[in-house]
Formats: structure tokens, C-alpha cells, sequence
């Protein structure tokens, strides 16, 4: 039985797509590089179906259409702002796919069962919230650089 969640991931995968169809017979289903390339089609697939499905799901029943009409609203805006992402997709998925990577390889210290942690529920509560906080602190930063008189002009 697989150790992870990507392990379950990539082994249904394998089974059902990658090993009949796609690999050489000749690569291991354990090959490194064969799990990294699966790893990245993989992530980049459901990010992409992620983005767009939840995309259109927000912009046709959340976004308030009528923004459009605002001076500031650039020409074709929306479609613009989709290629950057999906252009972007493969680039920011390269650290998730390296810590994907380690997890199948067994390098993390994920648990399938709250009671192996060592630190049990607390712990997994404490672990989120950090989680939450550091990258909502990341993405706070990141955004304030990205705004700054050097780099962003208006």
C-alpha cells in the first residue's frame, strides 16, 4: 500500500496511463527521472484543471461584471491575466514538485494517520497554522516588493 498521498497519486497513475501507454517498458516504475516527469505532468494537469475550473466557476457566478466597465480595466484583461497563469503553471510548480518528489521518496515527515505523529493533534494543529502563516506572511511580502517604486511603475 502506498506511504503517501502522492505515492496513491502517481501509482494509479501508472496503472491505469503512464506504464501501458505512455513509458517505455525499459523505465522502472521507480526511476527517478520517470517520477519526476510524472510528477511534473501530474501537477501541472491538476493545477491547470484547479485553476480554470474554479476560475470560471468564480467569473461567471462571484465576479461582478460590471467592473469591466471601469476606466482602469485594461482591454482583454481577463484573457491576459489567464495565459500569464497558465504560462506561469510549469515555473511555480517546480519547488511543489521537488517536495512531491522527496515525499514519494520517502524524505518527509507526512503521516497517514493523525496517531503517528509524535506530536498528535496539537501538533497538526500547530503545523497548519504555522503553514498558514508563513505563506499568507510570504505572499504579504512578495507583494509589497513586487509593488515598490523600482519595480512596479504606474
Amino acid at each position: 500500500f502506498p506511504d503517501s498521498t502522492m505515492d496513491l497519486v502517481l501509482n494509479v497513475a501508472d496503472y491505469y496511463v503512464l506504464t501501458p501507454y505512455v513509458y517505455p517498458a525499459s523505465w522502472s516504475e521507480d526511476g527517478a527521472l520517470r517520477q519526476i516527469i510524472s510528477l511534473l505532468v501530474l501537477t501541472n494537469l491538476g493545477a491547470a484543471v484547479l485553476y480554470l475550473g474554479l476560475g470560471a466557476i468564480s467569473y461567471y457566478f462571484i465576479f461582478d461584471h460590471n467592473l469591466m466597465k471601469h476606466p482602469h480595466f485594461l482591454e482583454n484583461q481577463v484573457q491576459r491575466e489567464i495565459k500569464y497563469a497558465m504560462t506561469s503553471l510549469p515555473w511555480i510548480s517546480i519547488p511543489t514538485v521537488a517536495l512531491f518528489f522527496a515525499e514519494v521518496r520517502g524524505y518527509s515527515k507526512l503521516y497517514n494517520h493523525v496517531n503517528e505523529s509524535p506530536l498528535g493533534w496539537p501538533g497538526l494543529f500547530l503545523s497548519m497554522i504555522s503553514f498558514l502563516f508563513f505563506t499568507d506572511m510570504c505572499i504579504y511580502w512578495i507583494h509589497r516588493f513586487l509593488h515598490h517604486k523600482l519595480i512596479y511603475k504606474v
